[in-house]
């Protein structure tokens, strides 16, 4: 049917609504025409609907976005002139029709729009940005900027804002990377902290079941065969005796049991599907970790007590550690609190200008 323009004006008379139908990838008549560069047969399904310049196919694209792709320049211009608002519909990939000239190479084509169109018209957003956070001018190769910024034939604006995209960054789009680098370390390392996590659980659930002391082989007055030597009432080991504190058993099971829990709360939260790039879900992530890992190292200093001669060293060990956790949360603390002055500050200062400008 395409390239005989009778044929399809006759079939159209009599049955206008084939130019509404849609194959199997949502294409139309109009699709169809503006990939054969038939500008005979568009120019008349416009006629007959001039809407479905705006229906996009299966990939996103309207019969705007296949003709500017395709290089189509006089397809191009009836279409646009037909219906500029389709210039605006976004592809699959968030490309304007801008990014897919540059993409397919038509620049011919991206010539034709920045000339003709973008300078006069708010059809298309020469800013707008794709989902990788992109612009037209960040798409276009070093050699084929050179190309454009030298081209005579260009107006001025064009040139001087290829000129000005090549010889300063886009700012927005370096701080929306900063902002993100956080969250994308954290789903690239999603599953080394699953294993981080399993590790610390198993730790944990073995030393509960193992305790570092052991437990009694046989029974007697003061104890019974498979209770804690480190927890028996009547009898301690040699090491413990040397502590000033008897309840180092307890200190190291409370201290275990929040490590294990801690291991089990990491797991299930990025096991769970929730939304791993909300701000909350991470920080409940690494309070969590740091909770886990610093109850771990609790627990194993308070479990080399009984394996050693001279206590000391163990009670140096959890004090270093104690003194390192206080240190982090301290400096923690003191980020925090400049954050809140900061928005304080921010808040009294626009406070202020709105008295002033009301006054």
């Amino acid at each position: 049917m395409l390239g005989n323009s009778k044929f399809v004006d006759e079939l159209l008379t009599r049955m206008p609504e084939l130019a509404n139908e849609l194959n199997s990838r949502r294409q139309s008549l109009l699709h169809l025409a503006a990939t054969k560069r038939d500008h005979q047969i568009v120019t008349r399904l416009m006629q007959v609907n001039l809407d479905m310049c705006l229906v996009c196919n299966l990939d996103g694209r309207n019969p705007l976005h296949i003709a500017t792709i395709k290089g189509y320049i006089y397809v191009l211009v009836k279409l646009f002139y037909g219906k500029p608002w389709a210039a605006r519909s976004l592809m699959a990939q968030g490309d304007t029709i801008l990014h897919g000239c540059v993409r397919c190479n038509q620049l011919e084509a991206l010539e034709l729009l920045a000339i003709k169109f973008l300078i006069y018209r708010e059809e298309v957003d020469k800013n707008r940005k794709n989902k990788d956070g992109l612009k037209v001018l960040n798409l276009l190769s070093q050699s084929q900027r050179d190309e454009f910024a030298n081209d005579e034939s260009l107006s001025d604006v064009i040139r001087n804002n290829i000129l000005l995209s090549k010889q300063e960054p886009d700012q927005s789009n370096a701080i929306s990377k900063a902002k993100g680098s956080n969250v994308d370390w954290l789903e690239r390392k999603c599953h080394h902290l699953i294993l981080a996590a399993l590790l610390l659980a198993n730790m944990a659930f073995h030393a509960a079941v193992n305790p570092p002391s052991g437990v009694w082989q046989d029974n007697d007055p003061s104890h019974r065969a498979g209770h804690l030597l480190s927890s028996s009432n009547c009898l301690y080991p040699i090491s413990y005796k040397r502590i000033a504190n008897p309840n180092t058993y307890t200190q190291f099971l409370i201290s275990n049991t929040f490590g294990f829990m801690a291991s089990l709360i990491i797991i299930q939260l990025l096991i769970s599907g929730l939304p791993i790039r909300r701000k909350l879900f991470k920080w409940v992530l690494m309070v969590a970790m740091s909770v886990a890992i610093a109850a771990m190292v609790f627990a194993y200093a308070v479990s080399l007590v009984p394996l050693t001669s001279d206590p000391a060293y163990s009670l140096l060990l959890i004090r270093l550690w104690t003194s390192f956790i206080i240190l982090l949360f301290a400096a923690q603390k003191v980020r925090l609190m400049i954050k809140f002055f900061k928005f304080v500050g921010n808040l009294i200062m626009r406070f202020i200008n709105w008295i002033s400008f009301e006054a």
